[in-house]
């Protein structure tokens, strides 16, 4: 004998102890509502995933467009303004490229104070991001400005090496 799915309602009081209505799992659209809704709530944790980590090609164009954006202008530093290690790293947040949201990316000062072969001209500093294997070591000329009372205007050559420094 086949209970006819007609009689039977699409939300049902909870019997867990609360007065709320909640999805009947012996309703055909019931069912389909319980679905949708984990495929929902499924999709919804891969986009926030998604949107807020970087992947390798994102990296990548993230650090060539800052490349480029730095040294397309004249920078002005002075005391308070911070290094290069901040410029870059507000260039790439600037980029357009990378996650939406959240998506570490971390710039760190790669210059060794101990290797005497290591050319005084460039400061080098190592690109990375947060889930990602990749990294970009930059080598910026000329060297950052020691912190000075006064404003100091640079233009920036940089080259990029994919790797770490």
């Amino acid at each position: 004998m086949s209970k006819d799915h007609d009689d039977e309602p699409i939300f049902v009081r909870s019997n867990w102890g609360t007065s709320r209505y909640v999805y009947n799992p012996n309703h055909p659209i019931g069912v389909a509502l319980i679905i949708g809704s984990l495929l929902f709530a499924a999709g919804g944790m891969y986009y926030l995933f998604s949107s807020s980590s970087w992947s390798e090609g994102e990296l990548r164009a993230a650090v060539h467009t800052a490349v480029r954006d730095l040294e397309s202008e004249r920078h002005t530093f002075s005391s308070w303004t911070g290094g290069y290690d901040r410029l870059i790293r507000d260039a790439l947040e600037e980029s357009g490229e990378g996650p939406s949201t959240g998506g570490m990316v971390y710039v760190d000062d790669a210059n060794d104070p101990y290797d005497e072969d290591a050319d005084p001209s460039v400061d080098r500093f190592e690109v990375t991001a947060k889930d990602v294997d990749a990294a970009f070591c930059l080598s910026v000329s000329p060297p950052e400005p020691e912190s000075a009372l006064e404003n100091i205007t640079v233009s920036l050559s940089i080259s990029v090496e994919e790797g770490r420094c």
